[in-house]
């Protein structure tokens, strides 16, 4: 390539792609970012951050600027089904490890304006349409702005960070629908006198479950994921989203007269995968490289590392001339799989208890008169400990045995 307009092109300036496009202009690369949005804009998200996601903030150096708009400090997660109750705690005597409940369009508006400030150039209200590719490699994108019409933008390297319903995955043919589970996710805030408890809660119902983090400021996030087939198109959204939330006691009794600030924000089906998540002069990072299920938290955790993962291949290709070679693709995926295969294995476990709901229930009681299992499991949810080991044979017999 003769002539290009940056060395690497990021689609979507959310957490994956701002992050990813920090850690590049760091490494001295020039760096073109687009989104089709304003900032701050809305995002439906469960608002909650895992441990290990707070260390990424650290990571990308915006932790103190978070920590100065007063988000929620959280000490581990509530989870409820029927009569059965467990905290699962993440923070430590020390003081380490606490989550965050953060409003989605404060931390994106931060992690953007840190990957200006470090010389990326952001394009907002311009539209990725689709990548460029010849001869089986991507070298760019296809953007429209307004109504100034299409465009050709060139790059060493596009990084696909523009969600679940990817341009850039959807152009190279990589999304794949998922047979299960088959969810349904709204989101809205509600304001109110929010007991300051210091753990977010997890409501398992029937067929639903409901997540609530505390944001500080008197809102609480809250989270409700359905199977994709309970909404009726004749019934309001928001309607929906009331009656669901009201026929769950655990929720029903914490928003008490709480009233709901924000419209309801959707998505579905939420889980989706993609057959690669690079190959020659690409690669998909944050939720355009896969999605299960919000049960575990780990969403934010996955765009902010995936961008850590995404940034050291790229820098390392760009470096070495193998931006069209399959080792890049290579490495990355490599990388993915050792830093989430096994908290994704644990996942699907979750998922697989979610539908025993007995089963479920007496899990969490175990859980709740097992205090070294607690931890292990704190770890592995939280993103800070080995997902391996909430796998083993041993903690999986102690788990579930009389």
């Amino acid at each position: 390539m003769t002539s290009v307009d940056a060395d690497v092109i990021v689609a979507g300036g959310g957490p994956a792609g701002a992050a990813t496009a920090t850690r590049l202009a760091r490494l001295g690369w020039e760096v073109l970012l687009f989104d089709k949005a304003r900032f701050p804009r809305e995002k439906p998200c469960a608002e909650f951050l895992s441990p290990g996601a707070v260390a990424q903030l650290h990571e990308v150096d915006i932790l103190d600027a978070v920590q100065a708009t007063s988000p929620a400090r959280l000490e581990g997660m509530r989870i409820e089904a029927d009569q059965a109750t467990c905290d699962i705690r993440y923070t430590q005597p020390d003081g380490t490890h606490g989550a965050m409940g953060i409003q989605r369009p404060v931390l994106d508006s931060i992690l953007l304006e840190q990957a200006r400030s470090q010389g990326v150039r952001v394009c907002e209200g311009t539209v990725v349409l689709g990548s460029l590719g010849e001869q089986g490699r991507v070298h760019g994108v296809i953007v429209r702005q307004g109504t100034s019409g299409c465009r050709e933008v060139q790059a060493r390297f596009v990084v696909g960070a523009d969600g679940p319903h990817s341009r850039i995955a959807g152009s190279l043919g990589l999304n794949r629908s998922a047979r299960w589970p088959r969810r349904l996710g709204l989101t809205a805030r509600y304001a109110g006198d929010f007991p300051a408890t210091g753990f977010g809660t997890m409501v398992v119902g029937s067929d639903s479950y409901c997540g609530l983090a505390p944001l500080g400021h008197g809102l609480l996030n809250v989270g409700l994921v359905i199977p994709l087939g309970a909404h009726n198109s004749s019934e309001p959204v928001a309607t929906l989203f009331e009656r669901q939330i009201r026929g769950l006691p655990g929720v029903r009794s914490r928003l008490g007269t709480a009233e709901r600030v924000t419209d309801i924000r959707g998505s579905g089906p939420l889980a989706h995968s993609v057959r690669r998540v690079a190959g020659p002069g690409y690669v998909l990072v944050g939720d355009a490289a896969g999605f299960l299920d919000p049960f575990t938290g780990e969403g934010i955790f996955r765009a902010l590392r995936g961008a850590e993962l995404a940034a050291h291949v790229i820098d390392a290709a760009l470096r070495e001339g193998q931006e069209a070679t399959a080792t890049v693709a290579r490495a990355y995926r490599h990388a993915r799989t050792r830093a989430f295969q096994d908290k994704e294995r644990l996942c699907w476990l979750v998922q697989l208890f979610l539908t025993q709901r007995p089963l479920f229930s007496y899990i969490l009681r175990r859980l709740h008169s097992r205090p070294n299992l607690r931890a292990v499991l704190a770890g592995a949810l939280g993103d800070f400990g080995p997902a391996a080991s909430a796998l083993s044979p041993a903690f999986l017999s102690s788990l579930l045995r009389p």
